[in-house]
């Protein structure tokens, strides 16, 4: 096309109407990016808040369900009651075995009661012979570590008189037990007096317990006094 032919005012319509357009347009993108802008903002510092606080807290467990103090003292009794259960285990099999190898004058173990100085020989069966040798294990009783009614009986003024000062005995006073499976801890509950043909005081008393008898007073035969103890603690020897 020729320059001459071109017209002059082309160029002056064509410029100012671009211009408007543009100008239109950057107002039209000028409108929608302020609300767009307010609107994202608001979830934008949400987002923010939110990251910065996942994975930086700890759990939170209500106080009525999370109590240290109460898991510890289960955790405790647990374990109490496990180690009961296997010292049991350990000391009843050869309690057991050894009560039915038991011959008559054996010494099957010994007693120690420190309140009055005695340490005896325990000797299978209660006759005069048995109790020339020390305490009598009383026939038909149960042994320590089977969970019954362990009789012994001994004199107070004959033979080695193992149960000479046993009326100064109170509650409380230790009475041990030595056996070859293990090693018996009893605590002293009562004392009371009965006759000797008075046989229920040797009946099981529902635990692991020790019944000592003796003359009371010393030279009469017809009326015994009577110690209970009650099991206290049981060490399994190796």
């Amino acid at each position: 096309m020729d320059a001459n032919n071109h017209r002059p005012g082309s160029e002056r319509n064509t410029g100012p109407s671009r211009a408007r357009r543009l100008a239109r347009g950057g107002n039209i993108s000028a409108c929608f990016a302020k609300p767009l802008f307010f609107f994202l903002l608001p979830l934008m510092l949400l987002f923010l808040l939110f990251a910065s606080g996942c994975g930086n807290e700890e759990p939170q467990i209500p106080g009525a369900q999370f109590k240290p103090g109460a898991i510890s003292r289960k955790t405790a009794a647990m374990a109490d009651r496990l180690d009961k259960r296997l010292k049991n285990l350990v000391v009843t099999i050869p309690a057991k075995k050894y009560q039915s190898s038991l011959q008559v004058q054996q010494r099957l173990g010994s007693i120690e009661i420190p309140r009055i100085g005695i340490r005896e020989w325990i000797i299978q069966g209660t006759s005069t012979e048995e109790l020339k040798m020390g305490a009598g294990h009383i026939e038909g009783t149960s042994i320590p570590g089977l969970g019954g009614n362990f009789g012994i009986a001994g004199d107070r003024v004959l033979y080695s008189a193992p149960f000479l000062r046993m009326e100064q005995l109170v509650p409380g006073d230790e009475v041990l037990i030595h056996m070859p499976y293990a090693d018996f801890t009893y605590l002293v509950e009562n004392k009371t007096n009965v006759l000797n043909t008075e046989v229920s005081v040797l009946k099981p008393r529902g635990y692991d317990s020790v019944t000592l008898s003796t003359c009371d007073p010393p030279w009469q035969l017809d009326t015994r006094m009577i110690i209970f103890a009650k099991l206290a603690v049981t060490e399994p020897r190796s």
